[in-house]
């Protein structure tokens, strides 16, 4: 009970990524929503998950596994709430940013909480589920989400897809205080608060012209991009006082010395670059298909269900039968089949009417996922393949860190290109739905191709012993 609670809690987590983006123009019809908006619905919760979960997994060790998994779902809940009874867009953002605040407390104490309840050689069914809900979440998420919408309970429409979390949260919050045991880590680690209130400066000050630069079209006011290099040069401060703990043997946010280990530093870029374009194209696709085709959230949900389907066939089988044999050959395939998929969503697109079902587009969609999953989990194992066991947590919780980071920029990133596209061609016969797709297509292509010549710095072969 103690293990199906906890991973319950991940669960709800990953889901409220994966759900949100079916529910987007929904939002955008009832709230009268910019394009900046839902930009921040998505960007904003990501942005705040990956800032706070180092220090999260800090606080746990601090004051307390169980407290501070309990103190996360509690929060989470109730910004659920929040989210479902928002009166306007901007408390909608405000109730997301809260959401992945309290995320950040919770996730970080599940791996805690199983390596506490489990000896060593007993951890292997527990990590085997929690290892599988992203790709649970990823399949549920747009059909549960388009159920939801078109269940419409109580009147409540896009609002059940927060809502829905009340009840589930206080249910895991009692389980939890009842079953979970009480324990904290015995070392005193510090919180580098300064280090979190930086970095957050600096994300925002790069984010925040970025997204809203949708509402702007081609047409920047000067303060935008002052704005971002002030921010660039905020986050290099933010490095140079990560450097500077680490030299007086304190706590950083990141482990620095990681970034002397090769694999480390390629890996972390491509993981990077690689989730810009894919995170990007998850908010695009659903606005060509609802609001530029005209589907149903039903019909959007399945149509983009064979893409999670596919990941999680190909990552299993690249990670276990090709990583070992090919290397980093495995992940550059990865790439190369994930563009041809944009290629084949591209073509789809550009010929896409109001007229077009969900069969046109199956092809990219199964071919994206399977590149997807060829790259994603052979990219975790090589890059944390090197990193020694005092620091296995350090990188796996830099790793995700890194991932989320990249949904946040990459949301903001593709999301402005098409939106403001989709301003200049309103004119086209899908109101330029599908030339906004397809110019984010054409970036999406150029970043993997750039991704692709940075693969080379991951090492050829590894002993590949590190799980994902």
């Amino acid at each position: 009970m103690a293990l199906a609670v906890i991973l319950l809690a991940s669960f709800m987590d990953l889901l409220d990524v994966t759900i949100v983006n079916i529910t987007l123009p929904s939002v955008r019809a009832e709230l009268d929503a910019s394009p900046a908006h839902l930009q921040w619905m998505l960007a904003g919760y990501t942005l705040t998950f990956a800032l706070g979960i180092i220090t999260g997994a800090r606080l746990g060790d601090l004051y307390g596994y169980k407290r501070v998994f309990l103190v996360g779902i509690a929060g989470f809940t109730v910004a659920s709430a929040l989210c479902g009874a928002a009166p306007t867009a901007e408390v909608l953002v405000g109730a997301r940013v809260v959401q992945g605040l309290f995320a950040a407390a919770m996730v970080p104490q599940v791996l805690s909480q199983i390596q506490l309840m489990y000896a060593p050689h007993e951890r292997g069914g527990a990590m085997a589920a929690f290892s599988s809900l992203s790709g649970l979440a990823a399949a549920t998420g747009p059909i549960l989400g388009a159920m939801l919408l078109e269940a419409d309970w109580f009147g409540q429409g896009w609002r059940t897809v927060f809502w829905i979390n009340v009840p589930v949260g206080i249910l895991a919050f009692l389980t939890a205080a009842a079953v979970l045991p009480e324990a904290r880590s015995t070392t005193r680690p510090r919180l580098d608060l300064a280090g979190v209130l930086i970095s957050s400066a600096g994300l925002v000050l790069v984010l925040y012209p970025l997204i809203k630069g949708s509402e702007q079209g081609s047409s920047w006011p000067l303060w935008a991009y002052v704005s971002m290099i002030l921010g660039v040069t905020v986050l290099a401060g933010f490095v140079r006082h990560q450097w500077h703990l680490s030299g007086r043997g304190k706590s950083p946010l990141i482990e620095v010395a990681l970034f002397r280990v090769r694999s480390v530093g390629g890996g972390l870029l491509i993981q990077f670059l690689f989730f810009l374009p894919v995170m990007g194209f998850f908010l695009t696709f659903m606005q060509l298909l609802q609001p530029g085709l005209g589907m149903t959230p039903m019909s959007a949900g399945l149509t983009i269900l064979p893409w999670p389907i596919a990941t999680t066939l190909a990552a299993g089988l690249g990670a276990a039968v090709l990583l070992p044999r090919l290397g980093r050959t495995t992940v550059q395939i990865g790439l190369v089949v994930l563009a041809a998929g944009f290629v084949l969503l591209a073509v789809a697109a550009d010929s896409a009417t109001p007229a077009t079902n969900w069969v046109s587009f199956l092809p990219g969609v199964v071919v994206g996922g399977l590149g997807m999953g060829l790259t994603v989990a052979p990219l975790a194992q090589l890059t944390l393949d090197k990193v020694p066991a005092s620091h296995a947590a350090s990188g796996s919780g830099l790793f995700n860190t890194v991932a989320q980071l990249a949904a946040s920029v990459g949301v903001a990133l593709f999301g402005t290109v098409f939106f403001a596209r989709l301003s200049t061609h309103a004119g086209e016969p899908t109101g330029g739905y599908t030339t906004a797709f397809t110019a984010t297509i054409w970036g999406s292509l150029l970043l993997l191709a750039i991704t692709f010549a940075v693969s080379f710095l991951l090492p050829r072969k590894g002993a590949v012993s590190t799980p994902a």
